[in-house]
């Protein structure tokens, strides 16, 4: 009998990994070691490294931990952020800590006895004292690693980013595994599209309610990390079915005053400039930075519709259509820590971000007899300016103990996005059908009001209770006014059907608690959240109200066991739900393209997700290898829905909820590390997608397979010379009412150090053999339609950044960093 597809994806991305880790043990447990290396490895030391003088944090500091018997070395890790450590996996015995770091005397620290009742010690603060070495011609070639794989989630490093220089967010995320950008810059994260963008950890102003709009508004140079989350824990807001993509925006932290500066120029009228730094004193960090793109940019498609109506003869027709969008954006932020004392943070911020935005395009429709006679025609001309303002303000604050582990944050932010735009809507007509020209203007304003604590606290040495309380508010008005020319008059007129003015409130109070502990090996985390959610809807122009309250409990458990000192089993399970957008639940109908309406739907329900997922990591020398499997289960799985009229062939697109849906996949992504000239890294998606849509039509159900794979390598091909090349596939894709076919791009890139490390020159080209088509087909029961979109391909940039400050010789992070000590909520923790 044949294996489900359950267990041929387990044994296929997990069992390689299994075995090695176990191999290596068993093959450590053979050999004839001499009594100091069977010692048992249960061993933990913590603590941190801090200035003599100033008593500030000593940050990616080498600590190693050497055997009082003969010197010999036992492990080695790195200080985070904060100058605290944590090693694990020590032997029994008296160990000594040896710290260093560039500008200090190398330390060493008192014997410390770790025995088995005594496994887990604290080593207190440990002082370091400057060094009287000359600074001054110190050349240091610091790198970050490009991706760093945490106990919760995936950290992609954007300085190590050469193809996607000078770009957007949009082409950043094309080449980050697990995750899709179609030709419209809807995301989705293994296969989902119900995914939770966040900038710095929080919902934006810059997502104006539209959680594709950050994409292309954002320069790819404003951008410091991109981190992905499958599967959150309760600590988390539990938006996002598939996940959490968190866009982390550059943040200066180097002693001393730094900045930096770029610029970039692109092919077809493209370029770019940027300039941040900051000034870090003992008691105050100043931060800023400010980025400027322009872009014009061509999108061309193209579609064929066949039509077969019981009551009228076939037909079909076909539309061309081509925009050459252009852009100003302008990006800046602004902020200041203060150090009030050692365990008291102010942190104060804030950003703004404009956008303005042409988009001039030229529908062209042809009508054709079955015979393909050509017997009607007409095309369509739409001019569309955005104006789009944001800002977002944020204030931070943080609170420390001594010697513990127990910290209090509280956080308080504000957002608003501000959206304008007019379009004019001109047909030009060569049959005897007249259409009458149209003119609208929209004005959008989104507001987000966030106020949020959470308080850490140790319980013993390997356990602690976490819990906060969050509030979230938010507002949405959208008011739409629509006019036709008046042919008699020839002046335009509103006019009421085609306007729109609708408002839309949501108020989330929400609770949750985690408890994360230790028995033996094994580590484990559980935690459950509360969200009430008050939702209200309002259509201004129907004169109606609804209004959708109802309270959600999100639990959430994790657990760790590490099945050797270089393999980790981790099982993860949460609960999380998707509520509708705005322009989902928005009643109105939208006219603006004749055959094909659009209109939303107040009555969509919120789905909800159970999600599983068992992964192992495993490092083997230069080998970083990360398997998954997952399984998620949604209720009331919420998708688009397109119908045709089968008396006037008027296609009508909406939203709605079918029965639910299930997702069974897996992950692969494998890292090797050449030896000083660079990395390569894959990755292959997986995911068997099926779809119960019988609630609404008895034959709409899928079970389709799907997969997509990246494959990026970073090569150093000379002393001061980096070359980067990515490319991806995905796979087909069936859908409950027609198809996505298979898509994929390759980018390179190279960068050239000058200036004795301080400057870099960088060439890059996106999409160089011209492959990133969105194809599509779409049936139903009176019509078969078949299109094809694509964005303008083959952009070249070339790129020019220079470094100044005093972080070459003060504060540099060592070659090939450690990721850092995070816990589950992805704060550093503070032994």
């Amino acid at each position: 009998m044949k294996m489900n597809l359950t267990l041929r994806i387990a044994i296929l991305l997990l069992l390689p990994t299994l075995l090695f880790a176990q191999q290596r043990d068993g093959s450590r447990g053979s050999r004839p070691d001499s009594l100091k290396r069977n010692a048992p490895k249960i061993g933990k030391i913590f603590g941190s490294l801090r200035d003599s003088k100033t008593n500030e944090a000593v940050s990616f500091a080498a600590v190693a931990f050497l055997s009082a018997r003969d010197s010999s070395l036992v492990g080695g890790v790195q200080t985070n952020e904060k100058g605290n450590f944590l090693a694990e996996e020590l032997p029994i015995g008296n160990i000594i800590i040896k710290a260093s770091f560039i500008g200090y005397a190398t330390t060493f620290s008192k014997p410390i006895l770790l025995t088995m009742q005594n496994s887990e010690v604290d080593a207190g603060v440990i002082k370091m004292a400057a060094s009287i070495t000359n600074l001054k011609d110190v050349t240091i070639t610091g790198e970050k690693a490009d991706f760093v794989n945490s106990i919760d989630r995936k950290v992609y490093n954007m300085d190590k980013n050469i193809v996607n220089t000078g770009g957007t967010v949009t082409d950043v995320l094309q080449n980050i595994p697990s995750v899709n950008v179609d030709i419209d810059g809807n995301v989705a994260l293994r296969g989902s599209q119900n995914v939770t963008i966040l900038i710095d950890g929080k919902p934006s102003g810059l997502l104006g309610g539209d959680r594709k709009a950050i994409l292309q508004q954002l320069p790819a140079g404003a951008v410091d990390q991109i981190e992905i989350i499958t599967n959150p824990s309760a600590k988390f807001d539990a938006d996002g079915m598939a996940g959490i993509i968190n866009i982390k925006t550059k943040k200066d932290k180097m002693k001393g005053m730094n900045g930096n500066l770029s610029v970039g120029v692109g092919t077809n009228d493209k370029y770019n400039i940027g300039i941040g730094g900051n000034d870090r004193s003992p008691r105050m960090n100043l931060y800023g930075n400010y980025n400027y793109r322009h872009e014009t940019r061509s999108i061309t498609g193209e579609s064929t519709q066949f039509n077969y109506f019981p009551s009228q003869s076939a037909f079909y027709y076909s539309t061309n259509s081509h925009s050459n969008n252009k852009s100003d954006i302008h990006v800046g932020k602004l902020g200041a820590d203060f150090f009030i004392n050692k365990y008291n943070t102010l942190g104060l911020s804030g950003s703004l971000s404009a956008r303005d935005e042409s988009r001039p395009e030229q529908i062209n429709y042809q009508f054709y007899t079955p015979e393909g006679i050509t017997y009607d025609e007409f095309y369509r001309d739409i001019t569309e300016i955005n104006d789009n303002f944001n800002y977002d303000l944020n204030a931070d604050y943080k609170k420390t103990w001594d010697s513990t582990a127990r910290e209090l944050t509280a956080t308080a932010s504000y957002s608003s996005n501000i959206r304008k735009s007019d379009n004019t809507f001109q047909s030009s007509v060569y049959s005897a059908v007249s259409l009458p020209y149209q003119i609208n203007y929209s004005d959008n304003h989104y507001q987000n009001i966030i106020a949020q604590t959470d308080l850490v606290q140790p319980i013993k040495k390997s356990s602690k209770l976490e819990a906060g309380l969050k509030s979230t508010n938010r507002f949405l008005d959208n008011q739409l006014d629509y006019s036709n020319l008046n042919f008699t008059t020839g002046s335009y007129e509103n006019n009421q059907l085609y306007s729109d003015h609708f408002i839309y409130k949501e108020l989330i109070p929400a609770v949750y608690g985690m408890f994360t502990s230790k028995y033996k090996k094994l580590d484990f985390n559980f935690g459950l959240r509360a969200e009430q959610t008050f939702s209200t809807i309002e259509s201004e122009t129907m004169n109606e109200t609804y209004k959708n309250d109802y309270l959600s409990f999100f639990p959430s458990a994790f657990f760790k066991y590490p099945l050797s000192a270089n393999s980790d089993l981790q099982l993860s399970y949460s609960r999380r739900v998707n509520r509708p957008d705005s322009r989902s639940l928005n009643p109105f109908v939208d006219y603006s393209d004749s055959l094909n309406i659009r209109k939303g739907n107040p009555f969509l329900r919120p789905e909800f997700t159970n999600a599983l997922e068992l992964s192992n990591s495993l490092t083997v020398k230069e080998w970083s290898i990360t398997t998954s499997i997952f399984y998620r289960k949604t209720d009331d799985m919420i998708s688009r829905f397109r119908t045709v009229d089968p008396n006037t062939g008027i296609g009508v697109m909406t939203t709605t909820n079918f029965a639910s849906s299930e997702n069974l996949g897996g992950e692969l992504i494998v890292r090797y590390t050449f030896d000083k000239i660079g990395s390569i890294m894959g990755s292959f998606n997986i995911y068997r997608n099926k779809i119960n849509g019988s609630n609404i039509q008895s034959d709409f159900q899928t079970n389709a397979t799907q997969w997509s794979s990246r494959l990026n390598a970073s090569l150093r091909v000379a002393k001061n010379t980096s070359f980067q090349v990515t490319g991806n596939y995905m796979a087909p894709m069936t859908t409950v009412n027609g198809e996505i076919k298979g898509m994929s791009g390759i980018d390179v890139g190279m960068k050239q150090d000058i200036i004795k490390g301080k400057g870099s020159i960088s060439l890059n080209v996106t999409d160089i053999f011209n492959m990133r088509r969105f194809q599509y087909i779409n049936y139903g029961d009176y019509y078969y339609t078949e299109g094809t979109r694509a964005r303008e391909s083959r952009v070249g940039m070339l790129n020019f950044t220079y470094k100044f400050g005093k972080a070459d010789t003060m504060f540099s992070k060592k070659k090939n960093q450690r990721p850092n000590m995070q816990d589950s909520g992805g704060e550093m923790i503070d032994y």
